[in-house]
């Protein structure tokens, strides 16, 4: 790591372990991100249930979903894919910025729905070498923190990823993000008083990878999965 890399890291701790200026903004502030800044972040407001896309309209489910149900039940996106929500993650997934990572866990924390309450979080899990590489599980951070704010247990090792697949950001369509995932996933661990799982995720754009994971857990016979990310597209 660069000493710049170093420097930008211990910034970005300073500022979440002694907040005396917003995250965001850099202006005087006792929380970590200002009421102004606060105000401003791109909440998701409309979309639908299923899938949790966005809608100018509050309608129940979108056409597609009303066609072609998704294996998940419900969706709860606590943002959309906009600045300044886009830049943290970004900055929390590729350049190191376990900072930002914790923001963005307890906004979303703050911020969901809860009930009905699930019985399980399961974070969208990575590939070893996709791991061993970033050195951590985004999802599983986030919902660290969802769980440490709201009790609700963790489960980790409830999956894996078996192959280490494209990264769906470089492929071009939603079919060829679908076949991209098509048996990555493996069930590892399964209780048989988890009904209701929520898996976690950092950012949601077809529903290819929450939709093969909830076809492995469904097929484990668990009744309901649900989906919490951090932010929709």
């Amino acid at each position: 790591m660069s000493f710049p890399s170093i420097t930008h890291h211990i910034t970005s701790l300073n500022h979440w372990l002694f907040p005396q200026s917003c995250f965001l903004c850099g202006g005087i502030s006792t929380k970590v991100v200002c009421t102004a800044c606060l105000a401003d972040l791109p909440f998701s407001d409309t979309a639908c249930q299923h899938c949790g896309k966005p809608s100018e309209e509050d309608v129940k489910e979108c056409d597609q979903c009303r066609q072609a149900p998704p294996p998940y039940t419900h969706t709860q996106s606590v943002f959309s894919y906009a600045y300044p929500i886009n830049t943290l993650i970004r900055a929390a997934k590729f350049h190191h910025d376990l900072a930002a990572l914790n923001l963005l866990g307890n906004l979303m924390a703050q911020f969901l729905a809860i009930e009905p309450r699930p019985d399980i979080l399961v974070p969208v899990p990575l590939h070893r070498q996709r791991l061993r590489e970033r050195g951590y599980n985004q999802s599983l951070e986030l919902a660290k923190r969802i769980t440490k704010m709201t009790g609700i247990p963790l489960e980790n090792k409830a999956c894996k990823r078996i192959i280490n697949t494209h990264a769906q950001t470089s492929l071009a369509t939603a079919q060829e993000r679908q076949d991209n995932l098509t048996g990555a996933f493996q069930l590892t661990r399964y209780k048989s008083d988890w009904q209701h799982i929520v898996l976690i995720d950092d950012v949601m754009t077809t529903g290819s990878t929450v939709t093969e994971l909830a076809i492995v857990f469904k097929e484990a016979g668990i009744e309901r999965v649900d989906v919490w990310c951090c932010a929709r597209r």
